[in-house]
């Protein structure tokens, strides 16, 4: 059941995803729903802005298909499998999820205040911890085991909301967005697969079947005539949301069907959005802005001023991302203390940041010295 829960949605949403997205293009060409070209994209052409629309009705026709397969295959099993707190969970996650793609809709197309845009992100936060899943024990994480409901609750909708605006700020570059979130949607389907949980595992494979052909097409599509396509507003909250339904539900499942303190590994597949994005804000602060002003200070940008192109910056943020996935695996199977783990992880970060601040002063320096010399 699990193999059939794994390879039907993941079949089936690389189908639907070759088919829809063509003819959202056509229309987003048609109807002028166009941004301005990706700065790695040498046509030079405008990119569509709506490819996000595409994820919604994939991920559920594929995860429904792949029920009705199950069901079909082995049905007393898998309705036995869920309980009804369980179902009650996932049918919160699908309304959060229909709040928050309507929301990236209207916002990719006639914009949306940022005041209404933070209320209803916040309201579909909420719908998952309300629906009794929640983080309520950090195994000893900076010595905290079992948290107080409320506290569960809160940090819970934070960590929804964190995440789910964190994966739209990687949609400057060709394949960043989607590269990561099938790296991180592969590693937590590997643990849905390891504690049996054939949902979590559909939704998973959901994900990256249908990301893989935005992967392709931004990457490596112009080789062939393909066009950009963005994933916008409504992509990125779609994929922020999901990721983040399923890492809450697989870290609770710590202890359980998986080892204690699997917490870090399905954190450890985001850790690289989240801190980026928490150093953006701390200098934000720092330098008296606002936190959600724009700028062109994540990781990404930071990478290119320091002279790196579009793919070798998509490469190196991949392979990063795959070793704090892999320090964190080894870390919780060989039991290593999570307070430990976690300094080592910041550790890391930390190195990074300084080595891209190195040789990013050191091009700005060189391009300041080559603008000297031509004056």
């Amino acid at each position: 059941m699990l193999y059939l829960s794994m390879m039907v949605p993941l079949l089936l949403a690389v189908a639907l995803a070759m088919y829809i997205i063509p003819r959202i293009l056509m229309v987003s060409v048609k109807k002028e729903l166009n941004l301005p070209p990706r700065r790695s994209d040498k046509s030079k052409r405008t990119v569509p802005r709506l490819g996000g629309v595409s994820l919604f009705p994939v991920l559920v026709i594929s995860v429904g298909a792949a029920v009705v397969a199950c069901l079909m295959d082995s049905g007393q099993e898998l309705i036995l499998g869920e309980n009804e707190a369980t179902f009650v969970q996932y049918m919160f996650a699908i309304a959060g999820l229909t709040t928050m793609y309507l929301l990236g809709v209207m916002d990719d197309l006639i914009g949306v205040s940022f005041l209404s845009k933070i209320s209803i992100q916040f309201l579909a936060s909420l719908l998952i911890p309300l629906s009794g899943l929640y983080i309520n024990d950090l195994h000893g994480l900076l010595g905290i085991y079992e948290l107080p409901a409320w506290l569960g609750i809160l940090g819970t909708m934070i960590t929804i909301w964190f995440i789910s605006n964190a994966i739209p700020m990687l949609d400057d570059i060709d394949g960043l967005a989607s590269g990561l979130a099938m790296l991180a949607f592969s590693v937590l389907g590997i643990l849905a697969f390891i504690s049996s949980q054939p949902f979590l595992l559909m939704i998973c494979a959901a994900m990256v079947g249908m990301l893989i052909p935005f992967f392709l097409r931004n990457v490596m599509g112009w080789r062939i005539g393909w066009r950009n396509i963005y994933l916008g507003d409504t992509g990125g909250l779609t994929i922020g949301y999901m990721l983040a339904f399923v890492v809450v539900a697989l870290s609770l499942q710590g202890g359980k069907t998986l080892p204690e303190g699997i917490i870090m590994v399905c954190f450890g597949t985001l850790l690289l959005p989240m801190f980026d994005v928490v150093r953006v804000a701390i200098m934000r602060t720092v330098n008296n802005r606002s936190v959600f002003d724009r700028d062109n200070n994540h990781i990404h940008h930071r990478l290119m001023m320091g002279g790196m192109s579009p793919g070798n910056v998509l490469i190196t943020i991949i392979l990063v991302t795959a070793f704090f996935v892999l320090l964190n695996v080894m870390g919780v199977w060989l039991k290593w203390n999570l307070s430990l783990l976690l300094i080592g992880n910041v550790t890391c970060w930390v190195m990074l940041q300084v080595v891209i601040s190195y040789f990013k002063n050191k091009n700005r320096d060189k391009i300041d010295q080559q603008t000297w010399m031509n004056y």
